[in-house]
């Protein structure tokens, strides 16, 4: 064992948990136990209720290494996030979601690889095949979180703090500004992320731990890919480069999307201009399912042959919902303006 002590706290952020958050406890308590065996730690876990219901009905501890804290509004994750970081009293911070499940070792590794590399602004965890959810949607939602990281190294640069589960320093996070929150909706991972990259560290996963989470289904993930994706676009202009984990999880998806506005906009003139752009309109559908191919081959390996005609489904949906989402930034750059 090592006799250097290694302090940290672990932020919580939550908002009306269900029994979800005692699964989450249970696996950290597991990841600690892990550490305990190989280093000597001192840690505290804050749990930041975001105005949502109280917790004691759910969540009754006397350890004296949890604390609760009972926000009185809902200001949403971010907030809650940039609030436990404030009243950490540790120079490391491990942020974890309150519906996932982290693995033995996962508070470790990325512990270890994050003082490892001078360059770590934040490491986190990827997340697992394994769905906690039963929804049928949630499959996709799965399929297309994991989708993108097979062949890459262990530790993947990432343009956005992979918030659902990493470490970062305390000091460093506070100099930087923090976590600005935009809304309830989300999108701060990706702000930042981009103040990290700007002060000369980096963001990264690694491949040597996951964790298993409650994907959401279909509808949810597409309301929050609206509201990301026209968040993330003044980050985009302000940056004047597109991430390759940014708005869009891989390249094939970028063309993925340009191709469905290209289709739409191909029916829109069949229907009101008079155009015949029908075969136009067929050579972007296929088009999209050549972009989509590789994950539809991906998803296969995972899931079942007969989910894909629904995924196909589903992947129109999300390229709506980032398209929305990117008309309703542009909206949004021009009323600053």
């Amino acid at each position: 064992m090592n006799n250097i002590e290694i302090s940290f706290s672990i932020v919580i952020p939550t908002y009306n948990p269900d029994n979800k958050i005692l699964e989450t406890l249970e696996s950290i308590n597991r990841s600690l136990d892990y550490f305990i065996k190989k280093n000597k730690i001192n840690y505290e876990i804050l749990i930041i209720n975001d105005g949502g219901k109280k917790l004691d009905d759910i969540l009754y501890t006397k350890s004296s290494n949890i604390k609760i804290v009972n926000l009185k509004k809902n200001k949403g994750v971010g907030f809650a996030r940039e609030f436990g970081t404030r009243i950490s009293k540790y120079k490391y911070i491990y942020y974890i979601d309150s519906d996932l499940i982290i693995q033995d070792d996962t508070l470790y590794i990325l512990y270890f690889e994050f003082i490892k590399n001078p360059q770590s602004g934040s490491v986190g965890a990827l997340q697992s095949y394994k769905n906690l959810n039963d929804s049928y949607s949630s499959k996709f939602v799965c399929a297309k979180s994991c989708y993108g990281f097979e062949n890459k190294p262990e530790l993947i640069e990432f343009s956005a703090i992979h918030s659902e589960c990493s470490i970062v320093e305390k000091q460093f996070i506070r100099k930087i500004g923090g976590w600005n929150y935009f809304s309830k909706s989300g999108g701060e991972e990706f702000e930042l992320g981009h103040k990290i990259i700007e002060n000369n560290k980096k963001n990264f996963l690694t491949k040597k731990t996951r964790y298993a989470t409650y994907y959401e289904n279909i509808f949810k993930r597409c309301k929050k890919l609206i509201y990301r994706t026209s968040n993330y676009l003044p980050i985009l202009f302000k940056r004047k480069k597109l991430e390759s984990k940014g708005a869009f999880a891989t390249n094939e998806q970028f063309f993925s999307v340009l191709s469905t506005l290209l289709l739409f906009g191909s029916i829109f003139c069949n229907l009101f201009f008079d155009l015949n752009l029908f075969y136009v309109s067929i050579l972007f559908f296929l088009l999209i399912l050549l972009f989509e191919i590789n994950f539809l081959r991906f998803s296969v390996k995972f899931f079942n042959f007969k989910n894909i005609p629904f995924f196909i489904i589903c992947i129109f949906l999300i390229n709506i919902s980032i398209l929305i989402g990117f008309f309703y930034g542009v909206l949004n750059l021009f009323k600053k303006k």
